[in-house]
């Protein structure tokens, strides 16, 4: 039973990350799976059922919220690396995120409730590293606006290479972890440009 829960999960992934969830039908994902529709339904209900287990395991693996802050700026470089990665391997959220909240509530009310927690997480996060001595900022109002830059980047990095007729493989959309970093460097202490650069 497990197994075959898993087979649909895998075999869903993959051709959601090829195509696109639209063209992507429960039969479709049940042959490449090697199983009957019937025996995909008795696991999921229907398609948008995968893409809200996908995304939970998503999140889980990411695991953002229990994540404790981080102690040292190569730690959070490590982090992001990771995260990017976590992104990659389930990279047709990150295309269709919209799209897909749109034609589920119940995934919209979850991105919703992640990403309010995110952005809570990533204004503490900056705080953070400002109490630390990692970051020098001129005024109060920029802990907020660098949370919110980091939330538009983890977002919408890939859209945005797609708006523009950019290539989208493995390596373009893993530099949205450069681009996150790179919020930080306006502000970096001697310190934390230390750090960074000691880095391995």
């Amino acid at each position: 039973m497990k197994d075959t829960k898993e087979k649909i999960l895998a075999a869903a992934l993959k051709l959601f990350n090829a195509g696109d969830t639209k063209k992507a039908t429960t039969n479709h994902i049940a042959k490449a799976a090697g199983i009957s529709p019937g025996n995909l339904y008795y696991h999921f209900r229907n398609k948008e059922a995968i893409i809200r287990e996908l995304y939970g395991r998503m999140t889980a693996e990411i695991g953002f919220e229990a994540k404790a802050l981080p102690e040292s700026m190569c730690e959070m470089r490590r982090y992001c690396t990771f995260v990017a990665g976590v992104w990659w391997k389930y990279r047709f959220f990150r295309r269709e995120l919209l799209f897909l909240m749109q034609r589920d509530p119940g995934l919209e009310a979850a991105v919703v409730r992640d990403n309010r927690a995110q952005h809570a997480k990533l204004l503490s996060l900056v705080a953070h590293l400002e109490r630390k001595g990692y970051l020098l900022l001129p005024y109060d109002d920029a802990i907020e606006e660098l949370a919110d830059a980091i939330m538009l980047y983890s977002q919408f990095w890939t859209p945005y290479l797609m708006s523009l007729g950019h290539p989208v493989g493995e390596a373009e959309v893993r530099r949205v972890s450069e681009r996150i970093l790179s919020l930080f460097f306006p502000w970096l202490s001697e310190r934390a440009k230390a750090e960074l650069a000691a880095c391995t």
